[in-house]
Order: C-alpha cells, then structure tokens, then sequence
C-alpha cells in the first residue's frame, strides 16, 4: 500500500469523551507509523494545548495547530516550518472595544506564549494554558498572534461577528465554535486546516487521494473535503457528516478512528 497522510483533528475525534486518548487509538497510531505513514495532529488548539497528546502518541511527524496557522516539528527545528499571523491593529481594536462590545475575554496566542485580556469561566475548561497568563495590552503584544479566541456573551455572538467583519473583512477569518459555549476563533484571512494538511502531503510527497483526514466539527470541513477520503466522526455535525466521503461506526469515545483505521489498513491480528 502507498504511504498515506493520516490528518487527525483532536477534540471530539481522537479524543474521548474526556479529552483523553484511549489505549487502542495510541497503539493504532504508532503501528501506522512504524509502517511507514505519516499520522499528523492538525487541529484547532495550540501548540501548548496539544504537545502531551503527540507525545503519548509518540509521533515523530510535523503537527498543525491554530486551525492552519502554524505548522512545526515539535521539540526540534524544521526547516519548513511555517507560520501565518493576524495584524497588531486588529486584536488591539477588540482589546479597546472588549466591554462594550460584549466580549467576556480575549485570548491572543502564538506557538510558545499567549497573552489575555478580560476573564471567563469557559478559559479553564478549553484553554487551561491561559491560567497564568500576562495581561493582553499594547505594551505587552509585541509581535503579531498565529490565533485569536473571543469567550463572548451568547446574545452578542452576532453583533460581534458583524463588527469584525465590517472592519476587517478583508483581513481575518472567522470560527464559531459548535456546542454551548459563544466562542469565535479568528486567523488570518483564507487560513484553515485544509491549508496545513497540504502543505504537509507536498512536503512528503504524498498525493492528495493518499490522505486520510479525520473530523467532526465546523473546522474540518474544508479538511475533509480535500482529503482523498474524508472521514467524518459518527458524532460529529451534520454538516461534516453530509460533506464527508465516509462516516465512522464508532463515535469519539469508543474508538472511532481507531476501529476505521484498523479495517482501512488491515491491522487486525
């Protein structure tokens, strides 16, 4: 079989139910790389939010973070690495505008470091690197963010949306996280996923009908629409499980990618 390109999102795919990795999906991964595949994490986190996962998977491949926005050979210098940036001008219009607009708190992040502005219940649960961070202001952002999150009330999600675009169109992407919670991830402007996993497969010389990319949220739609095959997770949204070419029996929590792998590869004994 030619060598594949694995792409892996993380939350609500490779992990469980509690953001964990199972044993069958660890050793999943490390026997497709022993034979020769590249597993690679591309997901929405940060490089601080994700670096114990690829260790416990014990990759040695390069990983995506920031939806798209940083590509990195973790623990060592890669001479390809990449990175795309948002302009100073837009985090520190929201930073000014963040009470008046309803923005709970901002979280500006680059691949070692994050900086804050404002403060939200949400921040320990999805980004518990922010704990501790330094105060988010003009002084303090030095160099321009790979990423920004807004923790934002539910009821000015729209209004909020709608000033950002009408400002900086031009400029920025906009996410809305799925689930409960009013959280908007912006980047840099044409940036997603879809973008890191290429430049990885024409790093490694792997065609695009060689990739296999996992997903279940709004993120992995572009992913997952150029990959060869597109698998999205049997939780996942229905938006990725229509656009998807093939959906997983099993959902996050009992070894979704795991088992398809296993039956895609053959790697039953």
């Amino acid at each position: 079989m030619e060598r594949k390109l694995i792409a892996l999102d993380l939350d609500g795919t490779t992990l469980n139910e509690t953001s964990r990795l199972n044993p069958a999906t660890i050793q999943t991964m490390q026997r497709l790389q022993a034979a020769g595949h590249i597993v690679s994490i591309i997901t929405g986190r940060s490089y601080q939010g994700s670096q114990a996962i690829y260790d416990e998977l014990k990759l040695n491949s390069p990983m995506i973070n920031f939806n798209g926005s940083l590509g990195h050979l973790p623990h060592q210098d890669w001479a390809a690495e990449y990175q795309f940036t948002l302009n100073k001008a837009v985090v520190l219009a929201l930073v000014n505008q963040r009470e008046q607009l309803g923005i709970n708190q901002i979280i500006a992040e680059n691949k070692n470091s994050n900086l804050t502005a404002g403060e939200d219940l949400v921040a320990g649960q999805f980004f518990p690197e922010v704990a501790n961070s330094p105060k988010l202001s003009a002084k303090t952002l030095t160099r321009n963010p790979n990423s920004l999150v807004l923790i934002v009330k539910p009821e000015r999600r729209t209004a909020i949306i709608d000033w950002i675009k009408a400002r900086f169109d031009d400029l920025v992407d906009i996410g809305v996280w799925g689930g409960p919670n009013a959280i908007l991830e912006i980047t840099s402007k044409g940036v997603h996923k879809a973008r890191g996993m290429a430049y990885l497969a024409e790093h490694f010389h792997i065609s695009r009908q060689n990739i296999i990319a996992f997903g279940d949220e709004h993120n992995d739609l572009e992913m997952l629409q150029y990959a060869g095959l597109g698998v999205a997770m049997t939780n996942g949204t229905a938006a990725v499980k229509t656009l998807a070419d093939d959906v997983t029996s099993y959902d996050n929590a009992h070894d979704g990618v795991a088992r398809y792998l296993t039956d895609y590869f053959e790697l039953a004994e």
